[in-house]
């Protein structure tokens, strides 16, 4: 009986080791009491917010999304400065700044691997700033459920389970900018002068009355014995009105995009006087077009299908009523 003594005690003694770092463990899972503020940092006052992801180790991650804000507007200082879309940057912010937690998942070196919540091992790096100094950095990690994912507050060791999804937070420039920068409401076209590769160019004109409500329609330029069809030139002022850009390609032209030959050049005049110029070329590759404001400095990709209208309106056959124009057909005023 005396020769198991030690070996009991030494048992003991390991059991009591177990216990203790399963102890101090639980108390380290639990330190921070449940609902509390995930940041404690005053993101409010970023001025430039920065995006990664995603990234795991021995991969370079590719160029971060770079918010920046100016003049009381944020822009995406990634894709040319272009503006932000209205209220995204602010709402991201303001999610972020109201995110709780409650008990810690889990807080290893290992967990924070496992859950892509690591320095080097993540679905999305953010990083808020403010001049130099850097208010807080969050690590989004794997899917933990519906629009909740596995966080972790840069510099802090638990992770925890928050109400936030990495596509809520786009790792590409696309993601952020205002899409909707160049539409013209439709209640406010009046003329639009249309040119392009594949005939003469038609002009259509609306009378507004005296409480501003827009007339019909009317045509110079169709060829003889075409009639204007209303819906199409409906559907034209809709794909103004409802215009979505794509993406920013840049401020200077590239030959690829074969702007000097433009498949269509859209003069919009709006009830105030103001004119606005669009042009629409067709890149050497790839199913989109190439849409240049002269309100803006940038060059945008537009969808194909999207452009459709925009094209139909420098097509003969375009914006008139079905029918065959006899041969020999010229311009004229309808």
């Amino acid at each position: 009986m005396r020769s198991r003594i030690p070996t009991l005690a030494a048992i003991l003694f390991v059991q009591l080791l177990i216990a203790g770092a399963l102890a101090m463990r639980g108390s380290a899972l639990s330190a921070s009491p449940p609902d509390m503020p995930f940041l404690t940092t005053p993101i409010g006052d970023a001025d430039r917010i920065l995006i990664d992801g995603p990234a795991t180790a021995g991969k370079t991650a590719a160029a971060p999304v770079e918010l920046i804000e100016r003049n009381g507007s944020w822009l995406v200082h990634s894709a040319f400065d272009v503006p932000a879309a209205k209220d995204r940057v602010g709402g991201l912010i303001k999610q972020f700044a109201g995110l709780r937690h409650d008990l810690a998942v889990a807080n290893t070196t290992g967990a924070r691997r496992r859950f892509k919540v690591a320095a080097d091992r993540y679905s999305r790096r953010i990083r808020f700033d403010r001049g130099t100094q850097t208010f807080a950095t969050v690590y989004i990690g794997e899917s933990a459920g519906l629009r909740k994912a596995y966080g972790r507050a840069g510099g802090k060791r638990a992770i925890y389970t928050i109400d936030v999804a990495s596509y809520d937070v786009p790792a590409t420039s696309a993601g952020w900018i205002d899409t909707q920068l160049l539409q013209i409401p439709a209640d406010t076209i009046e003329k639009i002068a249309a040119t392009g590769v594949h005939g003469p160019g038609v002009v259509l004109a609306r009378a507004m009355s005296a409480n501003k409500a827009p007339g019909p329609w009317s045509a110079t330029g169709l060829a003889r014995g075409r009639t204007l069809d209303q819906t199409k030139v409906g559907a034209l002022v809709r794909a103004i009105d409802e215009l979505s850009v794509d993406r920013v390609l840049g401020e200077a032209p590239s030959a690829d995009w074969q702007t000097d030959r433009p498949q269509a050049t859209l003069s919009i005049q709006t009830t105030d006087g103001k004119k606005t110029t669009w042009t629409l070329s067709k890149p050497k590759s790839g199913d989109y077009l190439v849409l240049k404001s002269s309100e803006h400095p940038w060059y945008f990709s537009v969808d194909s299908t999207t452009a459709g209208p925009l094209l139909d309106a420098v097509t003969p056959a375009g914006l008139a009523q079905a029918g065959k124009a006899p041969p020999h057909a010229h311009p004229r005023a309808n």
